[in-house]
């Protein structure tokens, strides 16, 4: 494996700064941090690149808050200029260290994401009988700091970059979750670096599950993953060699009441969706959530405190993912039960939610044709 050499000069560039500020500001703006430190902009890269240069940077400090859909997470945001660095970082070696990536890891990769998994998992489940769904118990805040060091030393030799790494993954150590200690494990949900460093972490599994077992029929999404089979036996033998590797390569420990082996027949339940072999449905609990979503749209909008456009922005992008199965029925059931409820904001939802499935043109012409009746009645 050809390790990454002399490149520490191009990630504390200025022209990498200024262009990771960019890609940092994304989304976020008009934010007091950010549009505090885009304002003085040429002042703020010229310090941070100042501090790179002379190893002088420390990381600052995290803002903890707790989100609670689809699951309670807590999430630890860095300051605006640490997250410039992560940008750094990540933006330049990244595309290197994916290159070394297996084919059917599939998140936070260019040309991947969850529909393409779905994609390859059902693929994957017409050929076989059954299928085991692994998940790793705690994972985020689980990842071995040093064992996570030892993995980047086997791709990196660069020693100013790493001594960057290590300050990005020692940063952790102020934190404190649920009584969890960031002094040895775990690292803050909600870094860009985080999420890559995650997916690098179980690459190692991956690498023992294609090469070591030699098994085909496998892909994972983050700490998500599926094999598949049509021997029980065999697949109840890899997940106990998985279990011991993730354990004793990795300190990692399988989730036992998430780690099953299902009949394929019956569907597999994956990234939100329960994959079939001939169709895909949404999960029950994506549904739930949006119905509870919907609820308190409903009583936002109607008391001004959101906008139409918020609105239908948030359901149309629920729409778009939920079109990857077959929603079709779904959809109109959903759009019926808020119209019952209260027909103004369902109405505000209807070309969005019913989009191929009315043909909203010549609904619109007929509603014309009838406003015109009762305009020309008696």
């Amino acid at each position: 494996m050809k390790k990454i050499k002399d490149i520490y000069s191009v990630i504390i560039a200025k022209e990498n700064l200024y262009r990771s500020a960019h890609m940092a500001s994304r989304g976020r703006r008009y934010r007091d941090t950010t549009a505090d430190f885009n304002f003085c902009l040429e002042d703020e890269i010229g310090r941070l690149h100042k501090e790179l240069s002379t190893k002088s940077y420390r990381h600052g400090k995290y803002r903890l808050f707790t989100i609670y859909d689809p699951k309670e997470r807590r999430i630890a945001a860095a300051p605006f200029r640490d997250r410039v660095v992560h940008h750094a970082v990540h933006d330049v070696i990244e595309p290197v260290i994916d290159n070394t990536f297996i084919y059917d890891s599939y998140a936070c990769r260019k040309d991947k994401g969850s529909h393409s998994a779905i994609d390859r998992a059902q693929n994957f489940l017409k050929l076989c009988a059954f299928c085991l769904h692994g998940d790793v118990r705690k994972y985020f805040y689980s990842i071995n700091h040093d064992i996570l060091k030892k993995i980047l030393r086997m791709r990196v030799e660069d020693e100013d970059l790493l001594w960057l790494l290590d300050e990005i993954i020692d940063s952790a150590k102020q934190l404190a979750i649920s009584d969890l200690q960031f002094t040895k494990k775990g690292l803050p949900i909600g870094n860009l670096t985080s999420q890559f460093f995650a997916n690098l972490y179980l690459n190692e599994l991956d690498y023992f599950v294609k090469f070591g077992l030699r098994i085909d029929c496998y892909l994972r999404y983050m700490d998500d993953f599926l094999i598949f089979s049509n021997d029980r036996k065999t697949l109840l033998d890899d997940r106990e060699k998985i279990r011991n590797f993730l354990k004793n390569k990795l300190a990692l420990e399988l989730h036992n009441g998430k780690s099953q082996i299902y009949k394929t027949r019956n569907g597999v339940k994956f990234l939100g969706f329960r994959i079939f072999k001939d169709y895909r449905r949404l999960a029950s609990d994506n549904v739930k959530r949006f119905k509870k979503r919907m609820k308190k749209f409903a009583y936002l909008f109607e008391n001004a405190k959101i906008d139409a456009d918020e609105v239908r922005d948030s359901v149309r992008c629920w729409v778009a993912h939920s079109k990857y199965a077959d929603t079709r029925k779904l959809r109109l059931g959903l759009w019926g039960g808020l119209r019952e409820k209260n027909e103004s904001f369902a109405n505000l939802l209807k070309d969005i939610l019913l989009d191929e499935i009315i043909d909203f043109p010549r609904e619109r012409e007929r509603e014309r044709e009838r406003g015109m009746r009762c305009t020309n009645s008696p």
